[in-house]
């Protein structure tokens, strides 16, 4: 009995199961809010008395992560109780702009100028969009994504038994 129970301490993490972390899928371990103030000064034509001016202000939620998923067969590898685990590239897994955090902070129409419709409101947002989309590279959101799913991994594969579990990331593809 007392040679059985010592046996217990020594026993190897389940081999089987270091790829069912795929089954998680997209990893999202980071969340960035990113607000823009979109200016405009329509100067008028020769033939229209007045100014029209506009001040909006956006916010995009932003998360990235890691999609799981495309892990490939030999990005886990398992040398005794070491597991090197190779992570797909971070990328964006959402941006939203939520229209109840955009607001038309001023307005101001002189002269014989039309107010600005709808439409011409709508065509800032997309390039207050545009902008920050173009401003994402400049965080350091993708970064902390793959830091964030290092960590997780890390306690992920500790908890099944694994002493020691090495993350590396693998460098995104240009396209």
């Amino acid at each position: 009995m007392l040679i059985s129970s010592c046996g217990e301490g020594t026993k190897e993490p389940p081999k089987a199961e270091i790829y069912e972390v795929k089954n998680i899928g997209l990893l999202s371990t980071s969340e960035y809010t990113i607000g823009k103030i979109i200016k405009l000064d329509h100067v008028p034509e020769w033939y229209k008395i007045g100014d029209r001016k506009i001040l909006i202000s956006c916010k995009a939620k932003i998360k990235a992560g890691v999609d799981l998923k495309k892990l490939r067969d030999g990005d886990i590898v398992l040398n005794g109780t070491t597991l090197t685990i190779l992570l797909p590239p971070a990328e964006i897994t959402t941006f939203t702009m939520d229209p109840k955090l955009t607001h038309t902070e001023m307005e101001s129409v002189s002269g014989f100028r039309q107010a600005f419709t709808q439409a011409e409101k709508n065509d800032f947002m997309r390039q207050g969009e545009k902008s920050i989309r173009h401003d994402i590279k400049e965080t350091k959101i993708l970064q902390d994504a793959e830091e964030n799913a290092a960590v997780f991994l890390r306690d992920f594969y500790k908890q099944m038994g694994y002493e020691k579990v090495v993350v590396k990331h693998r460098k995104a593809e240009i396209k």
